[in-house]
């Protein structure tokens, strides 16, 4: 055997994530919605972006073989496509590094890819706040692969945003619309406007919901993907 297939063979790659975002760490408390904007990301662009977060690197492994090995073994991004990247991050090394598969190396390049490392997240990890950094990298990640200048919020991840004159009309409304599905629940069968059958005229007490189907949208499966080695590492 040759030394380098050697060497991949003995690194212990953890399981392939369900998720876009895995945290071991529990650093991130908006990882589902961090999930749900990569997958919504990958729905939009087909492009399959991973955010993998962990104490520390698996034993006698770099961080540069864990991050090539991870794209062929989890297969991220598309067959014969390779368009995805994974930013990984180990807490307690104090590492972390962008991998880029090889569908992606031309919008998000190795320079890219420090830059973002080192003026984006860094910053943020050297104040310990690793949300803030993670979730940052990720948005200049997404517009770097978008081909759009990043432009950060100004804003921590715990800071409330202000909302529009758009955004508290759409909250009214929903607010509306809530109000009157539980009028209808604890008060239209009693008025004859819910038939007990579940069946009604014009609206339905069933409680049925497509909650499984949108939460399982947000599972990475993998696309197939088996090349990887661009990307960037950096220390804080």
């Amino acid at each position: 055997m040759l030394p380098w297939l050697l060497l991949i063979a003995t690194i212990a790659l953890p399981p392939k994530p369900d998720h876009y975002v895995t945290d071991r760490a529990g650093v991130l408390p908006n990882a589902a919605a961090l999930n749900e904007k990569l997958a919504t990301f990958e729905r939009q662009t087909s492009d399959q972006i991973l955010v993998y977060v962990d104490q520390r690197l698996p034993a006698d492994t770099t961080i540069e073989e864990m991050g090539s090995e991870a794209m062929r073994q989890w297969g991220v991004g598309q067959k014969g496509k390779d368009n995805g990247a994974i930013l990984f991050v180990f807490v307690a090394d104090r590492k972390m590094r962008i991998e880029v598969g090889y569908g992606l190396e031309g919008s998000l390049t190795d320079g890219k890819s420090k830059w973002i490392t080192r003026t984006v997240i860094k910053p943020a990890f050297q104040k310990g706040n690793f949300a803030v950094g993670i979730n940052n990298g990720v948005d200049a990640i997404l517009a770097t692969v978008r081909g759009e200048p990043y432009r950060g919020s100004g804003e921590t991840v715990a800071k409330p945003k202000r909302l529009t004159l758009a955004g508290w009309v759409v909250s009214i409304i929903f607010f509306g619309i809530f109000a009157f599905i539980i009028f209808m629940q604890f008060f239209g069968r009693r008025l004859g406007w819910v038939k007990s059958s579940g069946s009604p005229g014009w609206i339905s007490d069933s409680s049925s919901s497509s909650s499984d189907s949108s939460s399982s949208s947000s599972d990475f499966s993998g696309g197939g993907g088996d090349g990887g080695g661009g990307g960037s590492s950096d220390s804080w």
